[in-house]
């Protein structure tokens, strides 16, 4: 028969629980009284990047479908120097070709006042009656372009911004999630400690060899 022995030892009933990285605490999980509690500890960077997106979304978001008075008058202005540039353009097609019947039928007839010269030169009024009405449609689709691409700048923008929210978010969820499984592997090795100590406790003989086991468990405690 071995001695009876009793080991009487005061097992923590909950293990905090905690992640580093590069030495540095990031993220923990307590117990103070009855209330359990998870942290995670942003570094300046973390938070610089959090704060500039949270503050930029709640700030553009209100007026993200508005367009001030200095984005009207450069949007406008787009506009504007499209179209001279398109006008431009049609003077440059034009102009010449009036020109040149001009000179063609004075030089054949000596004067325009002709049946071939009125001919020609509706033709190419005609064109460019067409060539101006094609262009106000292009002018339409243009100012409607650049008014959408703003838009969908600025929902690229908000949706980016969110997306760092949203990161920053999952990543301290992330860091939690461990610090929390390291709290609950730390308590389940308490409750296989406590359970082994009741076990023996409970036996009226211990053996040396039982000692030597829950002694090599109560050193991580």
């Amino acid at each position: 028969m071995g001695k009876t022995s009793s080991v009487n030892v005061a097992v923590p009933s909950f293990s905090n629980g905690s992640v580093s990285v590069n030495g540095v605490n990031k993220a923990n999980v307590s117990k103070k009284g009855d209330t359990i509690s998870s942290n995670y500890d942003m570094d300046d960077y973390e938070k610089a990047i959090y704060d500039y997106a949270q503050k930029n979304i709640s700030e553009k978001l209100p007026e993200l479908n508005l367009f001030d008075l200095n984005t009207r008058k450069d949007l406008n202005s787009q506009v504007e120097a499209y179209k001279n540039q398109a006008l431009q353009t049609l003077d440059s097609l034009y102009k010449p070709m009036i020109k040149n019947l001009t000179n063609d039928i004075a030089s054949r007839f000596g004067n325009l006042d002709n049946s071939m010269f009125l001919d020609n030169l509706n033709s190419i009024e005609n064109n460019r009656a067409n060539a101006m009405a094609d262009l106000v449609q292009d002018i339409q689709t243009y100012k409607s372009d650049l008014y959408n691409n703003e838009l969908a700048n600025r929902y690229n923008y908000i949706n980016l911004l969110n997306t760092l929210v949203n990161g920053s978010n999952n990543n301290i969820l992330n860091y939690l999630a461990s610090a929390l499984s390291n709290s609950n592997s730390g308590n389940s090795y308490n409750q296989a400690v406590s359970s082994m100590i009741n076990r023996a406790n409970n036996n009226s003989t211990m053996n040396l060899s039982n000692l030597s086991t829950i002694a090599s468990l109560l050193k991580y405690l």
